[in-house]
C-alpha cells in the first residue's frame, strides 16, 4: 500500500494543477473521481471536470470561487483552492501526479481482493488454491488501506517544513554537502540527469538516503518521466517502504525527515552545470579512496628487493607442487663396428 501522506500530495498535485490550467484535464482524460481516495477531491476532480460544460469561459482567476459554490464542502473555499493551486508542483507534469493517483487506487482494490480471498477461519485453506496461495503472498507485503470518512475535513495542502529563523545548519563532512549539491541541481535541473548517470554509478554517493534519493532520480528519468520532488519521493518510497520514516543526519544538531530533505534539495540554491564538475570530483575521490584501499590489502613484501612473498600455509598444503623427474641425458649413438677390410696379397 502506498504511503497515505504521498497519497494525498499526488492528488492535491493533480487537483492544484487543474485549477491552474484547466486544459490540462485532457492529459488525464482517464482519470475518474472514484480512483481519488479523499472525498474532498473527488468532489473537487468531479467539479473540475463538469466546469469545462457548464462554465467553459470561467478563467483561472475565477475558477475557485465557482468551484466553491459548487462543491459547498466545509473548509473548502476559494483561499483554500488557491494554496491549493499554489502548493501543485508543476502543472505540466499533471499525468504523472494522475498516474501516481491511479497506481494507489489500483493497490487500494488488489487490497479489498486480498480481503476477500482471505479464508473465513484462520489457517483454513481457500477453495481455489492458486488464490489461496495469492492471497497470502499478497498479504505479506499488503498494508492497513486509509479509509477516507465522507465528514473528514478536507487535508491541508502541502507544505514543507520551515525552518526557524535562528536555525543554523553545520555540515558534518564537505564530501556529503557536495552529494547534497548534485542531488539540488539533479532535482531542479533534470536535463543534466541523462549525462551524470552515464558515467557516476550509485555507491558513489553516501550508503543511505543520498544513493536512495539519486538511484531515484536516475529511475524516473530513465522512464521518461518528469523529475520533481514529489515524483523523486515517490519512488523513493517504491525502493523501499520500510525505511521510509529513516532520518537524514545534515548537521551536528539536526536531523531530517527524508520529506523535508527532498524539499530542502528542492530550495537549495545551486549553479546550473556545477552538478557535472561535481560528480567528476566525487567520481575522482572514490576511486583514489578504492585504490588505496586495495594497495594497503595488497602484499608489499613481493616487491621488496631480497624478501620472498608470504605463502599461505593452507594454500600451500593443498596446493602442492608435483616432482618432475628430470629428462635422462643423451647418450652418444653406439659405434658401428666396421667389418674388418680384406687386403690383397701382393707378393713381390
Amino acid at each position: 500500500m502506498t504511503h497515505p501522506d504521498l497519497v494525498l500530495r499526488a492528488e492535491q498535485a493533480v487537483i492544484g494543477a487543474a485549477l491552474r490550467d484547466r486544459q490540462r484535464l485532457d492529459d488525464i482524460a482517464y482519470l475518474t473521481p472514484d480512483r481519488m481516495a479523499h472525498p474532498t477531491h473527488r468532489a473537487l476532480l468531479a467539479a473540475l471536470i463538469d466546469s469545462r460544460t457548464n462554465a467553459p469561459a470561467a478563467t483561472a482567476d475565477r475558477l475557485p470561487e465557482l468551484i466553491a459554490q459548487r462543491t459547498a464542502i466545509s473548509g473548502v473555499n476559494a483561499d483554500y483552492l488557491r494554496r491549493l493551486a499554489d502548493a501543485a508542483p508543476q502543472t505540466r507534469n499533471i499525468a504523472s501526479y494522475a498516474r501516481m493517483v491511479q497506481e494507489a487506487a489500483v493497490r487500494r482494490d488488489l487490497a479489498l481482493h486480498v480481503d476477500r480471498l482471505r479464508p473465513t477461519a484462520p489457517g483454513l485453506r481457500g477453495p481455489d488454491p492458486v488464490l489461496d496461495r495469492l492471497a497470502q503472498a499478497m498479504r505479506r507485503t499488503e498494508q492497513t488501506a486509509p479509509v477516507a470518512r465522507i465528514n473528514e475535513p478536507a487535508p491541508e495542502p502541502y507544505e514543507p517544513r520551515a525552518r526557524t529563523s535562528g536555525e543554523q545548519e553545520v555540515r558534518v563532512d564537505v564530501r556529503l554537502e557536495r552529494q547534497d549539491a548534485v542531488l539540488a541541481e539533479l532535482l531542479q535541473h533534470p536535463e543534466q540527469v541523462r549525462e551524470v548517470s552515464s558515467w557516476l554509478y550509485p555507491e558513489v554517493f553516501e550508503e543511505g538516503p543520498r544513493r536512495e534519493v539519486y538511484e531515484a532520480i536516475v529511475v524516473v528519468a530513465e522512464r521518461g518521466e518528469p523529475v520533481d520532488q514529489l515524483t523523486v519521493e515517490w519512488e523513493v518510497y517504491q525502493q523501499d517502504t520500510q525505511a521510509y520514516e529513516v532520518t537524514v543526519e545534515v548537521s551536528v544538531e539536526q536531523h531530517e525527515e527524508r520529506p523535508d530533505y527532498l524539499a530542502r534539495l528542492a530550495a537549495t540554491a545551486v549553479v546550473v552545470g556545477a552538478a557535472i564538475e561535481l560528480s567528476g570530483e566525487m567520481l575522482a575521490e572514490d576511486i583514489r579512496t578504492k585504490l588505496a584501499t586495495d594497495f594497503a590489502t595488497a602484499d608489499v613484501t613481493a616487491r621488496t628487493p631480497g624478501v620472498e612473498p608470504k605463502v599461505d600455509l593452507a594454500v600451500k598444503a593443498v596446493t602442492s607442487i608435483a616432482q618432475v623427474e628430470p629428462a635422462p641425458l643423451l647418450q652418444p649413438p653406439p659405434v658401428q663396428q666396421q667389418a674388418p677390410s680384406i687386403q690383397p696379397n701382393i707378393r713381390a
